[in-house]
């Protein structure tokens, strides 16, 4: 037991194992989008009025949609799996408080998101609460993201006021360029299922104003990897750029059902880019030790 939860190095593995399993939650779930399995299961919490388990007349998309609702359950097992061990693991003799409290925020976060996607299925998967669907699972990322910092004792470097600033300002404009992708989603063609709705947003208005933000993102990473030169500025950019390609080859080619997949692989690990480079940087007047990363909601 002491290997398996209460060491350093399996605090670690149970961490990153959490970071994963919520970035391929986001990924099954574009799945069952495109394959129109969104309302495979037509009941939260039973998959029909007579089953809690998918039936054979439910067809493909039943099992889809199962198979998506089986996935929280891997969830909660990492999760729970994540806690024991940030419990029972010590860093020179002390505990490790904050990761213990992040680890219990994924936890909280799974069951909430658990019970969103219930509420998406009674109300046919409106655009709306599908996008904060993905907007919860995001930001479970990023906090698994910042869990797995902490757990690995990554030190932040000082860096001056501005460029520690624009670690923010990507940040949230990273939330924004998601926020605005889940508007140009609700508004094209793949809503999980035929019979759902749509936000009646213009698709090549909306598609145009995502386009701005993330160039707007784009040129703030640029001035980061200008004046920090890290490896958390560069791979944010490079999985900026990746996800700019992808985004415009669906724009030209009509959305594509494997590109969108590739696309939400993208959101996963832009989120992931960006709470890295928020987190590596600290300003010369924080009073942090150097042993720890910053926290976000305090830097």
């Amino acid at each position: 037991m002491t290997r398996l939860f209460g060491t350093t190095r399996a605090l670690r593995g149970w961490s990153l194992a959490n970071l994963i399993a919520n970035s391929g939650i986001i990924l099954t779930g574009g799945i069952v989008r495109v394959t129109g399995s969104g309302l495979g299961c037509s009941q939260w919490p039973k998959c029909s009025p007579d089953s809690y388990v998918t039936l054979p007349a439910n067809g493909l998309h039943g099992a889809i949609e199962f198979g998506n609702r089986l996935l929280t359950f891997v969830l909660i097992i990492v999760a729970v799996g994540t806690i024991i061990a940030a419990w029972r693991t010590r860093e020179n003799g002390t505990r490790v408080p904050r990761v213990r409290m992040l680890s219990q925020l994924v936890m909280v976060g799974i069951v909430l998101q658990a019970v969103v996607g219930g509420i998406t299925v009674w109300v046919r998967l409106s655009p709306y609460l599908v996008a904060v669907h993905l907007l919860l699972s995001a930001a479970l990322v990023s906090i698994c993201t910042w869990n797995l910092a902490l757990a690995r004792r990554r030190t932040s470097t000082v860096a001056g006021t501005l460029p520690v600033t624009l670690t923010r300002v990507a940040y949230a404009l990273t939330w924004v360029a998601v926020y605005l992708g889940t508007l140009v989603t609700g508004s094209g063609p793949h809503a999980g299922d035929l019979s759902s709705p749509r936000t009646g947003l213009d698709l090549e208005t909306i598609a145009k104003v995502h386009a701005v933000s993330v160039w707007l993102l784009v040129a703030v990473t640029i001035y980061l990897v200008v004046t920090l030169r890290s490896h958390q500025s560069y791979a944010l950019l490079g999985v900026l750029l990746l996800q700019g390609a992808v985004g415009y080859v669906q724009y030209f080619t009509g959305l594509p059902r494997g590109l969108i997949i590739v696309h939400l692989l993208g959101v996963c690990l832009v989120m992931i880019a960006a709470t890295d480079l928020a987190l590596s940087v600290r300003r010369p007047t924080e009073a942090r030790s150097t042993a720890s990363t910053p926290d976000l909601a305090n830097a």
